[in-house]
């Protein structure tokens, strides 16, 4: 009772934009009718306890809960493509995708698990509208984000453009070490993004989420490919790209204030979401490729000192 007080009072998602309502209202209706969705709640719960409370029984429930929700969730997607999805099912499907992808920033190494399962996102709401099964979340598809977003992005400032310059050129030395076409188009949506932080905030953050749609849109080998952190290339562009995120930061806490309703923020709560995988990717950066990952060892230093440095507000 704990967990799911928790999630309704202080740790629902702020995505999609502006559900806050159906985050604490219609989610938890249906929760009870899907072992995948109660469990992925209560991890995701769980989760957010333990930047308050590190007690290990709150660790264990958070990573029990979890696996069971991502077992449950298997079997839930499989009998959705072999019978006829309900409007409750396919709703439910996407809930457990987002509560497990919010929990996966909790994790040091939860950034292969935050992509897969916002891919299961994607995959879920395709069949959905294949099926003509409205989605709980109005805002769920990119173009509504971007409508909800403009007010506030219009006239926001860029980012000081000594942080964008480096960005750039640290991106570009790395045009060299990709040699598939994978490798490529992630260093060419990275580059992009810097590249708009010279321009305009709003474009970047776009850019951004062009770079989402991207990866989530890959084939199934080429996803494999992307999460594959066994290869060196691979990490480098992972790690510019959090520190991409993460000079970004006052940019992103603009979807905060979209919320119609927000938690109460606790004492003491800032944390480190994305900073999280920064520091496990660079720890991943071999030897041979250390020359090639100074700027991302620089973003995090920032943050070592300042978890605010780049905007950071929460």
């Amino acid at each position: 009772m704990r967990l799911f007080q928790h999630f309704l009072t202080q740790c629902y998602p702020h995505h999609p934009l502006k559900q806050e309502e159906k985050w604490t209202h219609e989610i938890p209706c249906i929760a009870h009718h899907h072992e995948f969705l109660m469990h992925a709640i209560l991890g995701f719960a769980a989760s957010e306890l333990t930047r308050t409370d590190d007690s290990s029984s709150l660790v264990t429930a958070a990573m029990n809960h979890r696996v069971k929700a991502i077992k449950a969730i298997k079997k839930g997607l499989t009998e959705a493509s072999e019978a006829e999805m309900t409007y409750e099912q396919g709703n439910a499907l996407v809930a457990t995708c987002f509560a497990l992808t919010f929990q996966s920033v909790s994790l040091d190494d939860g950034l292969a698990e935050y992509m897969t399962f916002i891919r299961g996102i994607l995959i879920v709401g395709m069949q959905m509208m294949v099926k003509g099964i409205t989605p709980i979340f109005d805002s769920l598809f990119e173009h509504r984000q971007d409508e909800l977003m403009a007010p506030l992005m219009q006239h926001l400032p860029l980012i000081q453009s000594g942080w964008a310059e480096a960005a750039v050129e640290a991106i570009s030395n790395l045009r060299t070490l990709c040699v598939d076409s994978v490798e490529v188009a992630y260093q060419e949506q990275l580059i992009g993004i810097a590249q708009k932080l010279q321009i305009s905030s709003f474009d970047a953050y776009k850019a951004n989420s062009r770079e989402y749609a991207w990866w989530m849109m890959l084939p199934h080998a080429s996803f494999q490919h992307l999460i594959n952190l066994e290869r060196q290339t691979i990490v480098l562009l992972h790690t510019h790209w959090i520190a991409l995120t993460q000079i970004m930061a006052f940019i992103h806490e603009r979807e905060y204030d979209v919320s119609e309703k927000r938690p109460p923020k606790q004492d003491n709560s800032m944390d480190p979401g994305f900073i999280r995988w920064l520091k496990h990717l660079n720890a991943r950066v071999d030897y041979g490729h250390q020359a090639y990952n100074q700027w991302p060892l620089w973003v995090d230093e920032q943050l070592d000192r300042d978890m605010t440095f780049f905007g950071k507000r929460r």
